[in-house]
């Protein structure tokens, strides 16, 4: 069946393009809630599979973290379609047309619920950022109050324009695009939680490295590989975010349509990366606190050495006594005093 022109509604090329860019952010909105919900479910089971007597309190944490994160998501999602049927359906001869109504009715209560649960998501995946920044830097020569105060007044600055934002697009008639002539919270909200992101992960990166440079200076290199592994984990994750906040950022700088299916996908974006971090913890995949600290100290990496150059004394000195038993035993047991065993205990970096 041919397409008949006269069924394309009057409007211009301008205004039906920002009804397809919010049409189509409802629906990959729909995709990244799957991504989230596969993400949680694998999450839960890890966590419950590695449950034991000497986590159950930080595997409960984070499976309250993880839950509450994912019911966030889940109510946006519910939020953004019931939106998306009212702006489409039920009011679609609104004056303006479906991408009017959006931008117009950015109050209302079905969509301040989704304002509010992208909000909070927003909170808990920056706080997870913080908190792995202090965790990663509290065992340095660094004061307490200076690990602590740089993350927590960068956190506090997003959360404050957090709320902010929420006063502004929760004003009658008034959205990210709307301020109704005050000032427009939109830009240093997404640009503020967009810079805590990549400052407080490249900060944790160049502490990891750190970390390899010292371990494989005296144990070799392939005793360091495994930092870069959790590093590279956490610049995915990062830039998995950072990648959609600047691709809403952009257009929304430059008042270009696309900046409405971005805005709608940031939500679910951004509860993705903090539950890729803790499946990577809850698998094993990351480090002790304790072991860490004692690694990096100067006493555990001096031991380090000493170790070596113990063991080939001993080891020559037991040569020389014509003891090859004995030095197969030596050899062991300092060997087992320099090894750092691969901890599965969780380590929310």
């Amino acid at each position: 069946m041919a397409m008949n022109a006269t069924w394309i509604p009057l409007e211009d090329s301008l205004t039906l393009l920002s009804e397809r860019t919010w049409l189509s952010g409802a629906v990959l909105t729909g995709v990244g809630y799957g991504v989230v919900l596969t993400m949680y479910f694998l999450c839960v089971r890890q966590l419950l599979k590695t449950m034991d007597s000497s986590n159950r309190i930080q595997r409960i944490a984070l499976l309250t973290y993880t839950s509450l994160i994912t019911l966030f998501g889940t109510l946006f999602v519910a939020a953004c379609t019931r939106m998306t049927e009212l702006s489409f359906v039920d009011y679609r001869l609104y004056p303006g047309g479906p991408a009017a109504f959006e931008n117009d009715m950015f109050s209302i209560p079905v969509d301040e619920l989704g304002n509010v649960a992208f909000v909070l998501a927003n909170w808990f995946a920056d706080a997870l950022m913080v908190w792995r920044c202090i965790n990663m830097y509290r065992s340095t020569n660094y004061p307490t109050i200076l690990v602590v105060a740089i993350p927590g007044i960068a956190y506090l600055g997003s959360f404050t324009m957090g709320v902010m934002w929420l006063l502004q697009v929760s004003a009658s008639q008034s959205s990210p695009w709307l301020t109704n002539g005050k000032v427009n919270f939109t830009p240093p909200y997404y640009w503020l939680s967009l810079a805590l992101n990549m400052t407080m992960t490249v900060a944790i990166v160049i502490r990891l490295l750190f970390f390899r440079w010292r371990i494989s200076k005296v144990m070799g290199r392939k005793f360091g590989s495994q930092y870069v592994g959790v590093a590279a984990m956490l610049v995915e994750s990062a830039l998995l975010y950072s990648s959609f906040a600047l691709l809403f950022l952009v257009p929304f700088a430059l008042n270009h349509p696309l900046a409405n299916l971005f805005i709608q996908v940031l939500a679910e974006v951004q509860i993705v990366a903090p539950l890729m971090i803790i499946y990577r913890v809850a698998s094993g995949e990351a480090f002790s606190t304790n072991k860490t600290a004692h690694m990096l100290s100067t006493n555990g990496v001096d031991g380090a050495v000493k170790g070596i150059k113990l063991s080939k004394l001993t080891e020559r000195s037991a040569t020389l006594d014509g003891g090859p038993h004995s030095s197969s035993k030596l050899a062991v047991k300092t060997k087992e005093n320099m090894t750092f065993e691969n901890s599965s205990e969780p380590y929310v970096v």
